[in-house]
């Protein structure tokens, strides 16, 4: 006999519960995933404070370097910024998509409010404009949405792995 006509069929129920699991796995992976934290720390920077892809341009603002309308962004600056934006973008729908599956689910807490600021601010710009400030701006609004999110998310499994 072959191992294929050994084999046993789940159930749909049994099927159903495995790969509920298994797609609950995958979630928390991706929430936890070292890229997604890479990319939110890009624009917001580390914790000391702003040294992303974000951050940089307030210093020399701030002595004075830059003044209305002087700084020109290249286009590969423009291009960077815009595919950053449009790759945060996906990876909040995702984020939003595990919030809103495991909204109800214990032992999480009550997402309503932090996933509806996320779908309001994906709302504010379906998509890069073009414009450097504009888009630097919403990068930044989606980071801060998405760091919110996930830090609800994996609040509980970072105090579990403790």
């Amino acid at each position: 006999m072959s191992a294929a006509s050994t084999r046993t069929r789940l159930s749909p129920a049994e099927f159903a519960t495995g790969a509920r699991r298994t797609i609950d796995v995958l979630d928390t992976r991706f929430l936890c995933d070292e890229d997604l934290a890479d990319d939110l720390d890009a624009v917001l920077g580390e914790p000391t404070g702003p040294v992303g892809l974000v951050g940089p341009w307030l210093r020399p603002w701030r002595y004075g370097l830059l003044r209305r309308g002087l700084f020109k962004p290249s286009e590969n600056m423009v291009a960077e910024v815009g595919r950053a934006l449009t790759r945060l973008d996906r990876m909040l729908d995702r984020i939003v998509a595990i919030a809103k599956k495991r909204e109800w689910m214990p032992p999480y807490p009550n997402l309503e409010g932090a996933i509806a600021r996320a779908v309001a601010v994906r709302a504010q710009q379906p998509r890069p404009t073009g414009d450097f400030a504009r888009d630097r701006a919403h990068l930044r609004r989606l980071a801060m949405a998405a760091a919110d999110l996930r830090g609800l998310l994996t609040e509980d499994g970072e105090e579990a792995e403790r």
